[in-house]
C-alpha cells in the first residue's frame, strides 16, 4: 500500500479544505467496512471537522450512506456487469469500486469521467498496485448498457439491497410480499423525529417557533408530542429552543414504548439498557419529574450520556447505575421486587433501524443474532425479578425478527408463571392503523411497528404485569 489509511482529524480537515469529498468518503467507508466503525460515528467526526471550516458535507454524506445502503446490490451489479468478484478484491479496491458504482448507478448528474478519474487517483494514493485494475473495472461498468443495470429486473432481495440472511428473516416472518414492502420502505429517506415537552409548548406553536429560526418542521406521523425535522438538525441542537422546550432526538416507536409503559407520578422505575436516556427522560417527563428512575447501562461512557441529557432537560428524578442488566437481580438483591415499572429495551439485531443505520445491512449475521438470543433471555429473566407484586414489565426491541420478539415473550411467560400480558389498546395513539390482526395482538399486549405501514423505524413492544399474589421470584 502507498499510504496508511488514517482517519484522524488532520486527515479529515485537509480533505475538506481541498474539497476532496470523494477521498474523504473513501476513508469513511473503509472505516465502516474494514475497521469495525459505525457510520454515525465516522460521520460525526467529519461533521465536527467540517464545522471548523464552515463547509458542508452533503455530497460526502449522500455518497457514504448511499453506498452503505446499496452495498449488497452494488456487489451483485459489479459481478453481474464486470464479471469481477468484490469478495476477491483487496479492501482498498473493493471500497473504491463500490463507491464508484454508487455514483454511476444512483448518483445524480455525476459525469462518468469524474467518477473514473477520482477512483484512479484514490487508488494511486492508497494502493499503487491497483490503479489500472480500478480504471478498467469502473470504465467497464460505466460503458455497460443501461438496461443491464436496472435493479427492478432482479430478485426482490437484490432490488431492496438486503442480503439473504436479513431478507430471509422478513420473508419467513411476514411473507414474500410484506418482506419486499418492508425492504423497499427502508430505502426511502425520512426526516428526524424530535420529542418535545408538551407542557411547555404545543406542536403547532413549536413548528412556528422553529420556522422563525429557519428550521423546517412538521407534525410527526404517530406521536402528538413529536415533530419531524427535515434538515437543519445541527442548528436545532445548538439553539436555545432545543433545551427550552425539552427536546430530544428519538424515533417515534421508541417514544411509544414509554407511552405503553405508562408510568405514573410517584412510581419507582427501572430502565435497563437505558443509554443514551431517551426512554428515561421521556418517562420522567410523563411523570412531570415526580417519580424515581434508576437508569442502568453496561457502559460507563454511554451512561454519562443519560446523566448529561437528564441535566440538559432539568430532570431531577433520574439516577444512574453502571451494571450488566442480565445480572441486575443477582447484584442488587436488596432491590428485588421493589420497582413499580421495569423497562427492558434489550440489545438486538437492530433490523428495524436499517433505514437510518445502513451499516447494519453489512454487519449483522445469523450467527450474531443467535448470540443475542440468550442475552435477551437473561436480561428479561433478571429484570423480571425486580418487579414488585402487581407491577409492570415492558420488553422492547428495535428489530423485526420474531425470534427476538414474540418467541422471546412466549418462552419467558412459559417459565415465569407469575407474569401475564395485558392489553395495550388504551395506550396507542389514534394515528396507528389497526387491522383485525394488529388489534388482536394489541389486546394481547403486543405491537410491532413497521416502516411500510407506520412510516417509522421497525420496533416491537410488549407490556406484561406481575400477579399481585407473587413476590417469590
Amino acid at each position: 500500500m502507498s499510504t496508511e489509511i488514517s482517519y484522524k482529524k488532520k486527515d479529515i480537515l485537509k480533505l475538506i479544505e481541498t474539497g476532496n469529498e470523494r477521498e474523504l468518503c473513501f476513508l469513511m467507508l473503509y472505516q465502516v467496512y474494514f475497521e469495525g466503525a459505525f457510520s454515525n460515528l465516522v460521520t460525526k467526526k467529519a461533521d465536527k471537522a467540517a464545522a471548523e471550516t464552515g463547509k458542508k458535507l452533503d455530497f460526502t454524506r449522500a455518497m457514504l450512506y448511499g453506498t452503505l445502503t446499496y452495498t449488497f446490490a452494488i456487489d451483485f451489479l459489479i459481478k453481474h456487469i464486470t464479471k469481477e468478484d468484490p469478495d476477491k478484491m483487496d479492501p482498498v479496491t473493493r471500497t473504491i469500486i463500490r463507491m464508484a458504482v454508487w455514483q454511476l448507478q444512483f448518483g445524480e448528474n455525476i459525469p462518468d469521467y469524474a467518477v473514473t478519474d477520482s477512483s484512479v487517483e484514490i487508488a494511486k494514493k492508497y494502493n499503487h498496485k491497483v490503479p489500472g485494475y480500478v480504471n478498467a473495472v469502473v470504465r467497464k461498468y460505466a460503458s455497460a448498457p443501461e438496461d443491464k443495470k436496472k435493479l427492478d429486473q432482479f430478485k426482490p432481495g437484490i432490488r431492496v439491497s438486503l442480503k439473504p440472511e436479513i431478507y430471509g428473516i422478513f420473508k419467513k416472518d411476514y411473507g414474500k410480499s410484506r418482506a419486499f414492502d418492508i425492504g423497499a420502505a427502508f430505502l426511502k429517506t425520512s426526516g428526524t423525529t424530535v420529542r418535545f415537552d408538551s407542557s411547555k409548548i404545543d406542536q403547532e406553536k413549536l413548528i412556528a417557533v422553529l420556522k422563525e429560526a429557519g428550521i423546517f418542521a412538521e407534525p410527526a406521523k404517530l406521536i402528538g408530542d413529536a415533530i419531524e425535522i427535515s434538515g437543519g438538525l445541527k442548528g436545532l441542537e445548538n439553539s436555545d429552543i432545543y433545551s427550552k422546550y425539552g427536546m430530544f432526538i428519538q424515533g417515534e416507536a421508541a417514544m411509544l414504548a414509554s407511552m405503553i409503559a405508562s408510568p405514573s407520578e410517584g412510581n419507582k422505575i427501572l430502565d435497563c439498557c437505558s443509554a443514551p436516556g431517551g426512554k428515561s427522560t421521556h418517562m420522567a417527563s410523563i411523570c412531570h419529574d415526580n417519580c424515581s428512575i434508576l437508569s442502568c447501562d453496561i457502559s460507563e461512557a454511554r451512561l454519562q450520556l443519560v446523566s448529561d441529557n437528564a441535566s440538559r432537560l432539568g430532570l431531577k428524578s433520574i439516577s444512574v447505575k453502571c451494571c450488566d442488566a442480565s445480572k441486575i437481580s443477582k447484584e442488587n438483591k436488596d432491590l428485588r421486587n421493589t420497582f413499580d415499572l421495569v423497562l427492558c429495551d434489550v440489545p438486538c439485531s437492530g433490523l428495524g433501524l436499517i433505514g437510518r443505520k445502513p451499516d447494519i445491512r453489512e454487519k449483522i449475521t445469523y450467527e450474531r443474532i443467535e448470540e443475542l438470543l440468550p442475552v435477551q433471555q437473561a436480561i428479561l429473566d433478571s429484570a423480571s425479578k425486580m418487579v414488585v407484586s402487581g407491577g409492570t414489565l415492558v420488553y422492547c426491541t428495535c428489530t423485526l425478527n420474531n425470534d427476538e420478539n414474540e418467541s422471546q415473550i412466549a418462552s419467558f411467560l412459559e417459565s415465569h408463571k407469575s407474569f401475564h400480558k395485558v392489553s395495550i389498546l388504551k395506550y396507542l395513539p389514534d394515528t396507528i392503523e389497526l387491522d383485525e390482526d394488529r388489534k388482536k395482538a394489541a389486546e394481547d399486549g403486543m405491537i410491532t411497528l413497521f416502516p411500510d405501514i407506520d412510516g417509522c423505524e421497525g420496533f416491537f413492544i410488549c407490556r406484561m404485569e406481575k400477579d399481585r399474589k407473587d413476590d417469590s421470584e
